[in-house]
């Protein structure tokens, strides 16, 4: 794609970087083919390449409109068309970019200021959502049924009692903000399936945001100081033992967290120690293996239920792990169905629920006809974000992976 980009951001690193994705677009449209608001919308402009032409419009000088802005807030960043591209345009980047940059354009309402600036000092906090959260699970019940679907259903951590292994490596084990809140028994199940593993598990001491929620919200200097704390606490339990891997739970916080080098590009924190620190991030689902896990707990036996698969957007076409983690699920006998349009997004993304409400239920009334059409006993998913999204309306309980694995260990 031809560019001019304007004399103002020729010079920049972010008009430079901009102009390098856009160029990688050659026009072609596979991308409406997987967009989730293309589809719903049928509109250009609510599509992968429409707004790629809009941002680009911006960067050349044309002055972004509040309608503009609203095209670009429809976009889920489920990154299903970057997963599509035949040119390998980085489109998540570019939309950040985009955004951040528009942003800066007062165009937002004043209630959406006000919105956006709650969220994004919030939810990146487990001091201040924590009561809110357990708060709004325990009068679930008691709700009419329009706050019902709102309040999050929140499971208590079990105990697991995997065979006792000896440790070959150690990992660090992330909390995450919103899922130490809203899904405790994900981690503890996940610290059993890692040391059932073979690995010695460290939990960070505290929960700490990846800074997913902040970038999303184009709160970039918020964003960056929760890369910066986590670097920063992450070295200095390295300090004390070697860690071999720094675990993420939630795909939505892997992808965020394996984008640490585009964030830090051109920071003075962007060095080779923090390099080699963030090159040691892995999503849980990259250190399970079944042949490992039969092999250590020989009374494992998996279920007879059928399952049906969620594999989120940030699992699929972020990380590029959805099918990994089928094969190795399917290799320990697990049941599992696959849903038709399984490349859709189920409407979660992070705050889009909370700020596009509208297109967020279609989504995930959508994905859900499609995963309960085989009649499962359980859906399992790898994001805390779907996991409370679809349980909002399922009929079937929504569980993480790792749970349903530490239940049969």
């Amino acid at each position: 794609m031809q560019t001019r980009i304007t004399a103002e951001l020729r010079n920049t690193r972010v008009g430079q970087r901009a102009d390098e994705i856009l160029r990688k677009c050659v026009h072609c449209g596979f991308c409406t083919a997987t967009c989730p608001t293309y589809q719903l919308l049928g509109d250009e402009l609510d599509g992968p390449r429409g707004r790629i032409y809009q941002i680009k419009q911006v960067f050349e000088g044309q002055q972004p409109q509040r309608s503009t802005l609203t095209h670009l807030d429809r976009c889920l960043s489920c990154r299903s068309c970057e997963t599509t591209c035949p040119s390998g345009v980085d489109y998540a980047e570019l939309l950040d970019l985009g955004r951040h940059y528009i942003e800066q354009k007062d165009l937002r309402s004043g209630f959406q200021k006000w919105l956006r600036q709650l969220l994004g000092q919030v939810l990146p906090e487990p001091r201040r959502h924590r009561w809110l959260f357990k708060t709004a699970s325990a009068l679930r019940p008691l709700m009419p049924p329009t706050l019902k679907s709102k309040a999050p259903i929140i499971r208590p951590a079990r105990q697991y009692s995997p065979a006792q292994v000896p440790a070959q490596k150690t990992v660090l084990l992330l909390q995450g903000c919103v899922q130490s809140t809203l899904s405790p028994n994900t981690n503890a199940a996940a610290s059993a399936v890692l040391q059932a593993l073979g690995y010695h598990v460290l939990v960070e001491p505290e929960a700490a945001c990846c800074g997913a929620v902040n970038q999303h919200l184009s709160q970039h200097e918020k964003a960056l100081q929760h890369v910066l704390d986590n670097l920063q606490n992450w070295h200095q339990i390295a300090s004390t033992q070697p860690i071999d891997a720094i675990v993420s739970t939630a795909s939505g916080c892997g992808v965020m967290l394996k984008d640490y080098p585009k964030i830090l590009a051109g920071q003075p924190q962007d060095n080779a120690e923090n390099r080699d620190l963030i090159a040691r991030i892995r999503d849980i689902s990259e250190l399970f293996d079944a042949e490992t896990l039969l092999k250590n707990q020989q009374e494992f036996t998996a279920g007879t239920e059928t399952i049906a698969y969620h594999a989120p957007c940030t699992l699929t076409h972020g990380q590029r792990l959805s099918e990994r983690l089928f094969r190795q699920l399917s290799a320990l006998g697990y049941k599992l169905e696959m849903p038709d349009n399984a490349h859709l997004c189920c409407g979660s993304a992070g705050t889009y629920s909370l700020l596009q409400p509208t297109l967020s239920k279609q989504l995930r009334d959508n994905k859900l006809d499609s995963l309960q059409a085989s009649a499962p006993d359980v859906i399992i998913t790898a994001n805390v974000g779907c996991e409370h999204h679809l349980n909002s309306a399922s009929e079937t309980p929504v569980i993480h992976w790792v749970e349903l694995v530490a239940g049969d260990l």
